[in-house]
């Protein structure tokens, strides 16, 4: 595999430590672009290093996964703060503050202590994975991007590839960030210079009955 391939795989990954499963692929393969912060250090590494129908079992310490602890990301929040939401905290309760979420450690003394850390933060982490497709086709790759931001049906979407502009037909009201998000992936990773979007309106099919 090389950098900004798209490939879909097969996978479950595990937290080392406990053997508890925290994610897997279910009964169909998942899009995977193999570039810098799409997927975490340590997998991006390794299915570098794969080919096509290989499986892998690998195993990604802290520092490549999703980092190490960091104990000023654990603070204490004046219960207050959760009043104004009207929100009573508990133990084990997941909040949202400063764009970070946290879950709550403990009540006491009126504050509230919050991890902000990533739950997965210090822990090493075991994935079996195995490579089973790599997608060359361009209409096929535009495809996946809008199945990663999960903002249309990919089966939704017709593509017109015009040397080095694309034109994408799509239903209405997509939102106008995710449309640029695509744009922009379309433009740096698949090394094209315009992306067109066009809105279709169709009449609907039900009948309407006199």
């Amino acid at each position: 595999m090389q950098t900004n391939d798209f490939i879909r795989v097969m996978y479950t990954a595990k937290i080392k430590e406990t053997g508890q499963e925290f994610d897997k692929s279910g009964d169909e393969s998942v899009p995977i672009i193999l570039r810098t912060g799409f997927i975490i250090k340590g997998l991006e590494e390794a299915l570098l290093e794969m080919n096509v129908n290989q499986r892998k079992t690998i195993e990604i310490p802290p520092e490549k996964a999703f980092g190490n602890r960091d104990p000023k990301l654990v603070r204490l929040v004046p219960i207050s703060e959760f009043r104004k939401h009207n929100t009573k905290p508990q133990p084990g309760m997941f909040v949202q503050a400063d764009n970070m979420r946290g879950r709550v450690l403990s009540v006491s003394g009126g504050r509230v202590r919050v991890d902000f850390n990533n739950p997965l933060a210090g822990k090493s982490l075991i994935y079996d994975i195995e490579i089973k497709e790599k997608v060359e086709n361009i209409e096929d790759k535009i495809k996946i991007l809008f199945e990663i931001y999960r903002v249309v049906d990919k089966d939704k979407i017709k593509v017109n590839i015009r040397e080095k502009e694309i034109e994408i037909e799509i239903p209405p009201l997509v939102n106008s960030l995710f449309k640029k998000k695509i744009a922009d992936d379309i433009i740096k990773i698949l090394n094209f210079e315009k992306v067109k979007y066009i809105e279709i309106f169709e009449k609907s099919k039900k009948e309407v009955k006199a």
